[in-house]
């Protein structure tokens, strides 16, 4: 007996043990799910929230890219449309703010209040957008700062999220409704690009804007594909090869790489992007109705599993086997949690001396090796020859130290291809904290380094075109100093002619000769003048000078004036700016003397009876204009809009190079922050020259 019965005590206060502690984890569980449970209901009326706002963005989007095109028309366009679109936003704040009193988390009422702030703001802009005091960008920026705030509210729902499986379909949600919102912003961007294309160079920061959404949309839609579900995946390809999503790929081409833009409305393409970004909140309401299901379903789960822990918490064996089960289950989850990070994430693992001891299967897809092929193999495989080995020293010497290193790298793929990693590397530690080996994580940036390495070349084209230009410019400077010096090399000819003739008859007078000898040397000091001019012409100031256009034009004039004046064209003048402006001298003069050169070959060319050509300076509010015109009858209205593109020239080719105007463009918009632009008038074409002056303060200051 006493034996039975320390063979019972030995079974029974073990498992009394056990059931003891398989009861506090269970009323753990049940504590668990209870709140789990609490989260999802609270989860599950925020839906309708989450729904709300979706509704609300979409409507602003489109109000925001009908604005667009409305301030960029200067009230032309979408004006109507516009009124009809404000109509249906007022409607979803109002619907939005019905359903406010369901808001009880307090973190997600102070996101939300923080995105009702801006609602506030919106009739004071409309107003503004009505009166056309406000820039198009300007309208962008607002709505889309109103739109990232309730976004964010959004955020700050799925955040409540605790099951795995809601919480990657919130994630895949979030990332699509950035992409959405990505491309409502390129909708009333490029609205703006063609409904104000008439002034904009084809180098413009709205392009570089334009792009840069695009980009974005690409980053967002890419992460919204890596988490969504299989059936979301299918219904969001499935409406990615509508006609409209063709159409905008096609638009966006001629937008990027065209600089005339008339065969596209901006009516033609906000239609067209509307349309996509519709089907794209067809998605949208996929993806709210597949997390409601999964809410819906989760918090079924969560009842049920409360009511077997419930269960369970009176029949403690079952539990602990339920238990068991639940753990199993979680191991799981963690399972096909690393399948879900191996898959996307660029990972490694090797030993102190560099081999290969785990790779990820993002590893192996990027790289192009198979996991065995990299197994055991010194991570120098992958090493392009490329990359210097001081870099790799550097790596070597900090991670040594049980330091972490980071920096970009350039791979070798295994067809010997090449891809741009941005790399963290950080040793492991063993539990005496000593380096055992080192882990990797890498981020693929091969997109962002070829981004870099075209516009490197882009700016590389464009210095091309600089030098060409001022080789051209050096030409026509050349033909000027000849006209320059003609008249006095010929004076001086005639006037040592007579002298000589003087000597040989015998005819020699002090005073006459001594008259002559000034005559030669007053046309000596000119020629002296003229190389002084060009050579102050061309010095390479880079550095912005505050002066006025006066002073610029001065120097202009020295240069062609006696070019003009040999070939008899009046030059008018009228100074009426006073204001001072911040430019770089000597290439702004390059340009006023590259337009009054045009002015000159087209009164010649086209035979002008009285030709002249003028310039006149005056200031306004904000800028100091400078207009150069003559009345040589003008610009054709087929290329008036292609006179600043590269290489276009209506001279013939041996006189022009097609790249005077182009440069002079850039030299006004990018170096000297400026406008550069051309209409026709009664007698001939204004090149006017529109740049902030600097205020008394900035003048006096520096001073």
């Amino acid at each position: 007996m006493i034996e039975r019965w320390k063979l019972q005590t030995k079974i029974l206060l073990p498992l009394s043990l056990l059931i003891v502690v398989v009861l506090v984890l269970t009323a753990n569980m049940l504590s668990g799910k209870y709140n789990q449970g609490r989260s999802l209901l609270e989860l599950e009326e925020s839906m309708k929230l989450i729904k709300e706002i979706s509704s609300l963005i979409h409507s602003t989007q489109k109000e925001r890219g009908m604005s667009s095109g409305y301030l960029a028309s200067k009230g032309k366009k979408f004006k109507n449309e516009l009124l009809i679109q404000r109509e249906i936003t007022d409607n979803r704040i109002i619907e939005l703010q019905n359903i406010l009193s369901l808001v009880k988390d307090e973190k997600i009422a102070k996101s939300l209040k923080w995105a009702l702030e801006n609602i506030e703001k919106v009739k004071r802009i409309r107003r503004k957008i009505d009166h056309l005091t406000i820039k198009a960008q300007e309208s962008i920026q607002f709505f889309s700062e109103m739109n990232d705030r309730f976004l964010k509210v959004i955020i700050t729902v799925s955040k409540s999220s605790k099951v795995p499986s809601i919480t990657q379909k919130f994630t895949a949600y979030n990332n699509f409704l950035y992409a959405k919102e990505n491309a409502g912003i390129e909708r009333a961007v490029g609205t703006a690009i063609l409904a104000e294309q008439q002034y904009l160079n084809s180098i413009t920061s709205l392009k570089v804007h334009f792009i840069g959404l695009i980009a974005t949309q690409k980053i967002y839609t890419k992460i919204f594909m890596s988490y969504a579900s299989k059936n979301a995946l299918s219904y969001y390809q499935r409406i990615c090869r509508g006609k409209a999503f063709q159409e905008v790929a096609r638009i966006r081409k001629i937008i990027l790489y065209k600089n005339n833009y008339q065969e596209i409305t901006p009516e033609y393409w906000f239609e067209n992007i509307t349309h996509k970004i519709n089907q794209l909140q067809r998605v949208n309401g996929y993806l709210e109705n597949e997390l409601s299901y999964s809410i819906s379903q989760a918090l079924r789960t969560t009842y049920k599993s409360f009511g077997i822990f419930a269960f369970l918490n009176i029949l403690s064996i079952l539990s602990f086997l339920l238990m068991i089960m639940l753990i199993i289950r979680l191991i799981r989850s963690e399972k096909r949690l690393r399948k879900v990070t191996d898959r996307y994430i660029i990972s490694s693992t090797t030993d102190l001396q560099g081999r290969i001891t785990e790779v990820s299967d993002a590893f192996c897809h990027i790289a192009g090796y198979d996991r065995e092929e990299l197994i055991g193999k010194p991570h120098n495989i992958i090493r392009h020859p490329d990359m210097p080995k001081s870099a790799f020293r550097d790596m070597w010497a900090t991670i040594k130290q049980g330091k972490n290193w980071s920096g970009k790298v350039k791979n070798l793929k295994k067809d010997g291809g090449y891809y741009w990693v941005y790399a963290n590397i950080e040793p492991l530690l063993d539990r005496q904290n000593k380096i055992e080996g080192y882990a990797a994580v890498r981020l693929d940036i091969t997109d962002s380094i070829h981004l870099e390495e075209e516009l490197k070349r882009s700016k590389e084209k464009d210095e091309t075109l600089l030098h060409q230009s001022k080789l051209a410019q050096m030409g026509e400077m050349i033909s000027m100093i000849a006209h320059q010096w003609r008249q006095p090399l010929t004076a001086i000819s005639s006037t040592s002619s007579d002298m000589y003739m003087k000597i040989v008859l015998s005819q020699y007078e002090e005073k006459y000769f001594l008259q002559k000898l000034e005559k030669i040397n007053e046309f000596s000091r000119h020629l002296s003048q003229t190389i002084d001019d060009f050579r102050n012409f061309y010095k390479k100031d880079k550095e912005h000078l505050s002066t006025t256009y006066r002073e610029i034009v001065k120097g202009a004039f020295d240069i062609i004036s006696t070019s003009l004046i040999n070939k008899n064209i009046e030059l008018r003048s009228d100074f009426q700016a006073k204001k001072q402006v911040s430019v770089l001298v000597n290439e702004l003069r390059q340009v006023i003397l590259n337009l009054m050169k045009n002015a000159e070959d087209v009164l010649l060319e086209r035979e002008i009876d009285f030709p002249f050509i003028s310039v006149k300076t005056y200031d306004d509010d904000t800028y100091s204009y400078l207009e150069v015109s003559d009345n040589g009858g003008g610009i054709s209205e087929e290329n008036i809009n292609m006179v600043f593109d590269p290489y276009f020239s209506t001279k013939m080719k041996k006189d022009g190079t097609g790249l005077g105007l182009y440069m002079s463009k850039i030299i006004v918009e990018e170096h000297c922050h400026g406008k550069l632009f051309v209409v026709n008038r009664e007698h001939g074409a204004i090149f006017t020259i529109k740049i902030p002056f600097i205020s008394e303060e900035k003048v006096s200051h520096e001073r």
